[in-house]
């Protein structure tokens, strides 16, 4: 900790991040200047009136050097008494450059006990080794680790990278928690992850999520509070939308105690568990050391954690602060609305437990409690919620346009492979071109399918390119085992970027998503008469769109689905050919 300062001036990172708003209100209320400053033009922080300045940075996701720098000078000509990073974007590589900032207090723990928490494989090393409960953890650091580890797990797999946030000097990547419920989802889940840091593989254990949030100094527990997450989003685990302050389960403050004595932890920090109230079972999630997102309702029950944090690091003391309050419910409004969206649309699986409407109903009747409040509106400081719902409503009514448009689309494009537009262009056509964004899944399929399907002395040729701007590129090997199994054969296509000559050479030009055909349309406006969608042929019950939708990274599952669609629409493509179509 540094020595205590005369400066009355704060600036708080991440301004994009409603915890950063709330850190503001706080130090604001404490009588500090505070600035805030994020990588975005327009972060909600930036609206509160107890915000003097707002200014932006590089994004240290994509640049670290520039963004250390920007700081750097920053500082220079605005010294500050305190500056703190509100998410791992700006805490990891200002702690891995803390030796350029001496003369500025930084509110980050130290480097060894910053890492214990950063590193959940040291993280749950640390729990075993002490007795806290943790899930079944296996570690993997290549995916050629996995087969040997299948017999000893259990679906559903919980896969987290050991580093949320990894990178370095070019920038840093961000990779959050995953599920699979089979062994072809895991092998993708850690084959993406394992591109960003190694992989930790857990047991999954059924409970609520609760945190214990807390300020320690030397790894003592100065204060604690603790909440349960009633809404999470997504459903299957996550950021809570909705959430209360409860009284302190005696077990996780015990097990958080020991993790806090054991890293020696100083500053605030949150320890999430799961836990069933029923059998008082619980397993460590992980460790926050920083602020985390739930705690606007920290402060709606009083449990000034910014301010307490600001004391701590500037004169390396604590004083009293009073209980906090139990039975309080804070609300993020957009993430809310978000939940009740997937709950309507979602059913109940091995992993996502969706709740009762009446469970739903009461949850909603608790917005008209005396102890409910919300994450980011407030009477005395308006504007970032009325921000926030401006951004709401927009985010929906542009939603509402894309499906509206969507299902014009959809219905254009139907509308002409029923009245015989697509066939009769089909039957003057020598040159057939499917598209698609990279053209090593759906494009590439269906020109291998189509190909197929043609006599050998057929005339017409069948092309295939994508978006994608490196060319050459081999079919996505999951796609490849998928059509393997179906008997096609994948394994000579190779990418190409579409082009004006390609473009002008093809005489009917199937897309597999709207986007597609707007993009070539932007491309070379002529080909608009000669561009239909492929899936639009496609009908029944479940086909309320024409998009057949990319499974590029997802479950052996999306990949079947989109075999089995390109399969029938190139079968409905070659039904409009002429009787004699090899005489073209």
């Amino acid at each position: 900790m540094k020595r205590k300062q005369k400066i009355k001036r704060i600036l708080v990172l991440d301004a994009d991040m409603v915890s950063a708003l709330t850190i503001a209100r706080s130090l604001a209320a404490r009588h500090f200047v505070v600035d805030v400053a994020s990588a975005k033009a327009a972060p909600i922080a930036a609206y509160s009136n107890s915000v003097a300045a707002h200014f932006q940075y590089p994004d240290p996701l994509l640049n670290e050097e520039d963004f250390l720098a920007w700081l750097q000078e920053h500082i220079h000509h605005a010294p500050y008494a305190l500056v703190i990073p509100v998410t791992e974007r700006s805490l990891v590589p200002l702690a891995h450059a803390r030796d350029r900032f001496q003369e500025t207090c930084l509110a980050i723990a130290d480097d060894d006990s910053l890492q214990l928490v950063l590193d959940k494989a040291a993280t749950f090393s640390l729990a075993e080794r002490i007795g806290v409960s943790t899930p079944q953890s296996l570690y993997i650091s290549s995916i050629d680790e996995l087969p040997a580890l299948l017999p000893q797990l259990r679906f559903p797999v919980v896969v987290k990278p050991s580093h949320s946030v990894s990178g370095g000097a070019a920038g840093y990547s961000k990779r959050n928690v995953s599920y699979a419920i089979d062994e072809a989802e895991l092998i993708l889940q850690c084959k993406a992850c394992l591109r960003h840091s190694s992989v930790i593989l857990q047991s999954y254990f059924r409970g609520l999520g609760a945190g214990v949030e807390l300020i320690a100094k030397q790894g003592e527990i100065l204060y604690a509070f603790q909440h349960l997450r009633l809404h999470e989003v997504p459903l299957t685990g996550g950021g809570s939308s909705f959430r209360m302050s409860t009284e302190l389960e005696p077990r996780l403050l015990d097990a958080a105690t020991r993790l806090i004595r054991e890293i020696r932890w100083t500053g605030v920090a949150m320890v999430e568990f799961k836990w069933n109230p029923a059998t008082k079972e619980y397993c460590l999630m992980e460790i926050n050391g920083r602020f985390w997102g739930s705690l606007p309702l920290a402060m709606a029950a009083g449990a000034d954690f910014p301010a307490m944090q600001a004391e701590l690091s500037l004169t390396g003391e604590l004083g009293t602060y009073p209980p906090y309050r139990r039975g309080v419910y804070c609300r993020n409004l957009p993430s809310d609305v978000m939940w009740h969206e997937m709950v309507f649309r979602s059913r109940s699986d091995p992993i996502t437990q969706v709740p009762s409407f009446g469970r739903v109903l009461k949850d909603l009747s608790k917005t008209f409690s005396l102890k409910h409040h919300f994450d980011t509106q407030s009477l005395s400081d308006p504007l970032p919620g009325l921000i926030e719902i401006t951004r709401l409503i927009t985010n929906y009514g542009r939603r509402l346009h894309d499906m509206l448009a969507e299902k014009m689309f959809t219905l254009s494009q139907r509308l002409l492979w029923r009245n015989g537009t697509v066939r009769e262009r089909l039957r003057e056509s020598k040159t057939v071109l499917f598209i698609c964004y990279g053209n090593i899944n759906r494009s590439a399929l269906a020109q291998s399918l189509m190909t197929a399907q043609l006599p050998a002395a057929s005339k017409l040729k069948v092309l295939s390119a994508g978006f994608h701007r490196e060319e050459q590129r081999p079919a996505d090997p999951r796609m490849v085992r998928v059509a393997a199994a179906q008997g096609v054969d994948l394994t000579r296509s190779r990418s190409r970027l579409v082009g004006d000559r390609l473009l002008a050479e093809s005489d009917i030009i199937f897309v597999m998503e709207r986007d597609h055909r707007k993009r070539l349309v932007a491309l070379n406006p002529k080909v608009a008469n000669k561009t239909f969608s492929l899936g639009a042929c496609l009908t029944g019950p479940k086909r309320l769109h024409a998009e057949i939708a990319d499974p590029y990274n997802k479950s052996e599952t999306a990949y079947r689905a989109c075999f089995h669609d390109i399969q029938r629409a190139v079968a409905c493509v070659v039904r409009q050919l002429p009787p004699h179509h090899a005489d073209h």
